[in-house]
């Protein structure tokens, strides 16, 4: 690994940490390093000592909205069904690295849901009020009706965390790391829809609850090649309105390939230079990506009752690329799109996932 990939390694942290995956009203969970490696599998290389980072990260999903008629029908039926058009995630994100083999960070995003609309739980829908003739009027409330809440957006969970590289085997660049970390009650959870309602807690930006995370990372390079895998467990616990979103298994594989840029071998006079505290530039590297992105959520529990129109398994299969440039500078870009959705119940299916990400290592 080249001198400015191992100073801008372990720093694009995205703040989707500590959130949900990208079922359609949630970001992604990942803790993406930055390093030659994966864009949101974890990787279990860790920075040198006393490196601090900071980058920003974009995540825009695009979803397949159930339409008006068949929220209408679920209205009549009486179920709880709502639709999200996109879901946009902009995450800042800092770190520290405390020492050659642990780093510390935070992560804190701003989430706008949009044009939300759920199926009608009595009256009738007033916009086609105005829209149609009194006969239509009688066939719409035979048939329910669709409420347009609208757009929810604000400041989300901030999450805390440690990596601790507790294996590396240096001769056959190996690497193993736990991760642990906690995402805090930050962020907004009164949020309010344009009839002026305070929306659910699973369309708030913020939870209102403290969830622990634990996890596993593994690293193997070989050459230009780098295997990527790891496994994360968010445990929900009860937040705002009597609500617990569920608990959250994220679980990523990925292979990566040094398209440009050279190589180190650990052990060099380059590699070394990199344990110093000023960052070197020893040129532009480009990397392309392949992961395998999966999540498997719980139901919501609301005040002891579970939604069953929640949770699931979804994996996305995307391909990205990792650009470094100036003096420790990276740019990332993936598209991802569903492989596999086995969701729960009715929900509004994810079509694609955009991530864009930039970040600086001092």
């Amino acid at each position: 690994m080249d001198t400015f990939i191992k100073h801008t390694l372990h720093f694009l942290i995205p703040a989707t940490l500590g959130t949900s995956l990208a079922f359609s009203d949630h970001p992604t969970i990942s803790l993406e390093d930055g390093s030659a490696g994966p864009i949101t599998t974890v990787s279990a290389v860790t920075a040198p000592q006393g490196t601090f980072g900071f980058s920003q990260q974009s995540q825009i999903i695009s979803n397949d909205e159930i339409s008006d008629s068949d929220l209408r029908h679920h209205s009549s039926d009486g179920k709880n069904i709502h639709s999200t058009e996109s879901l946009i995630s902009l995450g800042a994100q800092i770190i520290y690295a405390l020492n050659d083999d642990f780093t510390i960070g935070l992560s804190l995003p701003y989430i706008k849901r949009n044009n939300i609309r759920e199926a009608g739980h009595h009256g009738h829908d007033e916009e086609h009020e105005d829209e149609h003739e009194p006969e239509e009027h009688e066939e719409e409330a035979e048939s329910g009706t669709v409420e347009r809440l609208g757009d929810s957006n604000g400041l989300g969970d901030m999450t805390l965390y440690g990596k601790f590289r507790f294996f590396h085997d240096e001769a056959n660049d190996r690497h193993a790391a736990l991760i642990a970390g906690i995402k805090t009650p930050t962020g907004r959870t009164n949020v309010r829809s344009n009839e002026g309602e305070r929306f659910e807690a699973e369309h708030q930006p913020g939870s209102g609850s403290w969830d622990p995370m634990l996890g596993l990372a593994y690293t193997q390079r070989i050459g230009r090649w780098s295997l990527d895998a790891n496994a994360l467990y968010t445990l929900a616990t009860d937040g705002s309105q009597d609500t617990n979103l569920g608990d959250i298994l994220n679980y990523n594989l990925a292979l990566s390939y040094r398209m440009i840029g050279g190589q180190c071998r650990h052990g060099s006079d380059a590699c070394q230079c990199a344990t110093s505290a000023e960052p070197h530039h020893h040129g532009a590297t480009w990397d392309l990506i392949l992961e395998a992105n999966g999540d498997w959520r719980d139901k919501v529990d609301i005040d002891g009752s579970d939604d069953q129109n929640t949770g699931g398994n979804l994996v996305y299969l995307s391909a990205g690329s990792r650009i470094t440039f100036g003096k420790n500078w990276a740019a990332t870009a993936s598209v991802g799109i569903p492989a596999i959705e086995d969701l729960n119940g009715i929900q509004s299916e994810p079509e694609s996932r955009i991530l864009i990400g930039i970040s600086k290592a001092f």
